[in-house]
């Protein structure tokens, strides 16, 4: 049976509803909030609030509500019980887990971490532990680790701005051992849109499939030609980063979503929003938050007169076959 991999077991894909593919409901700490203390999201209540929005949204394009895919990755502020409590209180919500990694940026000092220090295929090992057995409590930072029974759905790797560090190559390596070993999905995290290419070549040549990959925030680069160059390899893009003014208007979007489908690659766009700070969410505050794809894209798109299935791909159906595990079991 074809399965995707939630925090509380494996489900029929269609029955996840709308997906927002890249975003944050739980971060408790680590690096990104040390360089900024607005990436802390360690509130169950807001993250209650903030998931039903979510779901009250996707009620109205699925009778199934929605799933965020929670992309906080290993030692990245991690706590599988707060999400899974989140999960539990909001009606129509779905949530899928990450293992995998971050760009080395956020690991601050990375002379002395376990990923340098640890073999490839040990570091693949403990990404396959979070997918088969259960999420590390204590996110990975040691030295004990107690895994709880909420499993890891999808894999994901960042890189730098304008280059790949061997930290982060490394990271890449362990990813495809675990992605080509579990059927799991990797969802990457481009730096300003940044090397999503050179990603995506990399996987390929490290013998993940294409369509187990999709390469995230790359609407930062909205420059179309590059963009379906990486879409002629096979794999997905994944377009978030929504009503980030300050670097692009939606409208940027909007474009390259129209531009996809009138060049054949509407079944390969998945939609984020990564909203992934305090200031970027309606429970502390702000205008938007993970709700603007079914809250504000879909009625956009409406308004601009997409075709309807395209947007139905967009919102829900691409997603809930990406997420879908390649491998039984």
């Amino acid at each position: 049976m074809s399965f995707a991999r939630t925090i509380f077991g494996d489900v029929d894909p269609s029955t996840l509803g709308v997906v927002d593919c890249h975003d944050h409901l739980i971060r408790v700490g680590a690096g990104e909030v040390y360089i900024d203390g607005d990436h802390q999201l360690d509130s169950v209540e807001k993250a209650i609030e903030e998931g039903g929005y979510f779901a009250e949204a996707s009620k109205k394009w699925s009778p199934n509500g929605g799933t965020v895919v929670d992309m906080c990755p290993i030692n990245c502020g991690r706590d599988l019980n707060k999400l899974a409590e989140v999960t539990k209180a909001v009606d129509g919500l779905q949530v899928i887990a990450a293992t995998g990694f971050h760009r080395e940026h956020v690991y601050l000092e990375t002379q002395s971490h376990w990923i340098n220090r640890y073999s490839v295929d040990k570091v693949a090992e403990l990404v396959i532990a979070d997918i088969r057995e259960g999420i590390d409590k204590n996110d990975y930072s040691g030295p004990i680790v107690e895994r709880t029974p909420y499993k890891a759905g999808v894999i994901k790797v960042g890189t730098a701005y304008g280059k790949i560090t061997k930290f982060e190559r490394k990271c890449m390596e362990a990813a495809a051992i675990a992605a080509i070993e579990t059927g799991c999905p990797i969802n990457t995290h481009t730096t300003y849109g940044t090397c999503g290419l050179e990603q995506a070549e990399g996987f390929l040549e490290l013998g993940v499939p294409a369509d187990q990959i999709a390469i995230g925030h790359i609407q930062r680069n909205a420059d179309v030609y590059y963009l379906e160059q990486i879409l002629k390899l096979g794999v997905y893009l994944e377009i978030d980063g929504t009503n980030r003014i300050k670097y692009q208007p939606d409208s940027n979007r909007m474009m390259e979503l129209r531009a996809f489908y009138e060049d054949g690659f509407a079944d390969r766009i998945l939609l984020g929003t990564d909203s992934g700070k305090r200031g970027y969410q309606k429970a502390y505050g702000a205008t938007s938050g993970v709700d603007y794809n079914p809250a504000v894209d879909g009625p956009r798109m409406v308004d601009e007169g997409f075709d309807r299935e395209y947007i139905d791909k967009l919102l829900m159906k691409n997603a809930q076959e990406f997420f879908t595990f390649k491998k039984e079991g």
